[in-house]
C-alpha cells in the first residue's frame, strides 16, 4: 500500500533527523581525525613507544568510519531529493514496508530485493 501523506511527511522529518545526526558524526570524526594528525605531528615518530601501532589503528578507524558516515549522509541525501519515491522499490516497483522504512531510514528497495540483491 502507497504511503499515505502522513507516513510521508513523518518519513521525512525521520529522514531529516537521520541526516542531521550523521552530518553531526561525520564532523566529530574529521575533527578527531584532524586531532591525531595534529598530535602525531607533534611527537616524532618512535616506533619503540607504539609497537602495535596504535595511532596507524586510531586513523584508520576514524577513517573508515567517516567513510561509512559519508555513504550513508549520501543515502540520506538521495532519498530526501526524491521524495516523491519515498515508500517505492526502485528494483520492482512495489511498496517498501513502513517497517523497513523505519528501521533503514532512506532504503530504496522492499525487502525481498534487498534480500535477493537484485
Amino acid at each position: 500500500m502507497a504511503l499515505t501523506e502522513t507516513a510521508r511527511a513523518e518519513l521525512r522529518r525521520l529522514l531529516v533527523e537521520d541526516r542531521d545526526r550523521t552530518a553531526g558524526r561525520l564532523a566529530a570524526l574529521e575533527r578527531s581525525f584532524d586531532e591525531l594528525v595534529a598530535a602525531a605531528d607533534l611527537e616524532p615518530p618512535d616506533d619503540e613507544h607504539d609497537p602495535d601501532g596504535t595511532t596507524a589503528y586510531e586513523r584508520a578507524q576514524v577513517s573508515s568510519l567517516a567513510a561509512e558516515a559519508r555513504v550513508r549522509l549520501a543515502a540520506l541525501d538521495d532519498a530526501l531529493a526524491t521524495d516523491a519515491d519515498l515508500g517505492t522499490c526502485t528494483t520492482c516497483g512495489g511498496d517498501i514496508g513502513w517497517e523497513r522504512l523505519l528501521a533503514v531510514p532512506g532504503t530504496r528497495r522492499c525487502v525481498t530485493c534487498a534480500a535477493s540483491g537484485a
